[in-house]
């Protein structure tokens, strides 16, 4: 195992401690302002501007997945990950900047404030319900990016790993609880300069410890000529189940609530359509620290320990804690947007919806921040889930919800023919049928599961839809 502590200064420690610091100050000063109403403390009351907006949203899609895991895929696949994976997840929101965020925001009602209020605005009440499932799979997913700043900070510390996650998880939980949507808007502007700079600043160094660009390339093909492909080992159903997987941005609870702040849809255009590019650049620098990191540290215990030693030899002292800080900022971002949605769905669309209806504005807040704390304590405990590594999170999480949700959602901005109870069969028979050929079956024939659930969710909800339709009651939507 390499020894990082010799790689670690006091001046790093300053730096990230200047920023821990930082964010948890901002929740002290935007807890009153959170707490005026539900929509304050979930939504930021409807206000953020452009700035603000692509702070936010950057930060948010900005994660470990993004750094690690993407580096991990890096060491592992190769270039291919940016041709199955980065360029179709950049190409996949311009629908989301141009048409669905401005919809979102400015057609449908004010009421509107969760993923399931979107989904019972479309449907009906059952199906909202079906929809909660979506903060489970969110909250396995924090896990795994809290579990990536636990292991570097156990790295450089030499600390236990079970201690470095409790430590950056109650940091979490607690700015979170404090301020809500208000707090995360101010520290992901914060957030997002941070790992801009520190991204640019760890490309630099990779190229000049190289060379240039041809050096790594001719080093990754010496070890695997695939791994410079654009389709390396993948099948095509390997690159079926990424891209879908890179649709998942149409059903993370995180875009609906981000365009549900936006002081309104223009905003959301031009903040949306800026990400495009960065994100799409941000991604592929990360991969390719992945492959040079797979070449100058054959023999490191994971890909994701030869990750970290690449950055901490390639950027100089200062820049090193900087880079950690990023991806501090980039978890803290991430797990404390699941952790705000999740705790709101289930504070707001299961208790009060379904059991406690006259609960009021200021018990839903209170309620919130209860569920807040205990989801943190649950991330905290699923870190062990990924002890393994954090690679293919994003893979099967996001792959699961594209499978279960995509086609109910974006056919409920545009199909007319939508009715509730074919929503809801839709929605109900997927969820099944992931976990049957996921687990029942164990992804027979080599079609990965997200696919296979795809196509029953399409062929499932256009039947279920056009055969309830004229009998349906009302037209939903």
């Amino acid at each position: 195992m390499i020894d990082f502590k010799p790689l670690w200064t006091g001046v790093d420690w300053l730096i990230l401690l200047v920023y821990f610091v930082g964010v948890l100050g901002v929740g002290f000063m935007m807890h009153k302002r959170a707490s005026t109403s539900f929509k304050s403390f979930f939504v930021a009351s409807r206000k953020l501007t452009i700035p603000v907006l692509i702070g936010v949203a950057m930060a948010g899609w900005y994660d470990s997945w993004t750094i690690v895991g993407l580096a991990e895929c890096g060491w592992t696949m190769g270039i291919s990950v940016i041709f199955i994976y980065v360029v179709p997840t950049g190409i996949m929101r311009l629908p989301l900047a141009l048409w669905i965020g401005p919809m979102t925001r400015d057609k449908i009602p004010d009421y509107v404030v969760t993923l399931p209020d979107l989904v019972q605005y479309f449907y009906d009440k059952k199906t909202k319900l079906l929809a909660a499932v979506v903060p489970i799979f969110s909250v396995l997913y924090s896990a795994a990016l809290l579990f990536a700043v636990g292991d570097v900070l156990h790295l450089v510390s030499g600390l236990p790993i079970y201690l470095t996650v409790v430590i950056a998880g109650i940091g979490i939980i607690f700015y979170t609880a404090m301020a809500g949507l208000w707090a995360l808007a101010v520290t992901d502007m914060i957030q997002f300069a941070v790992m801009t700079v520190a991204a640019g600043a760890l490309a630099i160094g990779v190229l000049t410890h190289f060379g240039g660009v041809q050096p790594i390339w001719e080093a990754v093909a010496a070890v695997d000529p695939l791994f410079v492909t654009p389709l390396g080992h993948n099948s095509a159903l390997d690159v079926m189940a990424w891209v879908i997987a890179a649709a998942a941005l149409y059903v993370n609870a995180q875009s609906y609530q981000r365009f549900g702040a936006a002081k309104g849809g223009g905003e959301i255009k031009v903040a949306y359509s800026v990400m495009l590019g960065i994100g799409i650049s941000f991604s592929s620098i990360m991969v390719f620290t992945g492959m040079a990191a797979s070449v100058m540290f054959p023999g490191a215990a994971s890909p994701a320990e030869g990750f970290w030693a690449t950055v901490f030899t390639v950027l100089p002292v200062g820049f090193r804690g900087l880079f950690v800080a990023a991806l501090v900022a980039a978890v803290m971002s991430t797990s404390s947007a699941d952790i705000l949605i999740s705790a709101g769905i289930l504070a707001k669309d299961v208790v009060k919806d379904f059991f406690v209806p006259d609960m009021t504005d200021k018990g839903t807040i209170k309620l919130t921040r209860f569920l807040i704390v205990a989801v943190g304590a649950f991330i905290i405990l699923g870190t062990y889930l990924w002890s393994e590594g954090i690679a293919k999170a994003w893979y099967y999480i996001g792959g699961f919800q594209v499978a279960v949700f995509f086609v109910p959602i974006v056919a409920g901005f545009f199909y007319k023919k939508k009715t509730a109870i074919g929503g809801f069969i839709a929605v109900l028979v997927s969820i099944i049928a992931y976990a049957v050929w996921q687990f029942a079956l164990g992804a027979p024939y080599g079609i990965p599961s997200n696919v296979a659930t795809w196509f029953v969710s399409l062929i499932v909800y256009f039947i279920a839809c056009n055969a309830t339709y004229k009998n349906s009651p009302t037209n939903v939507g």
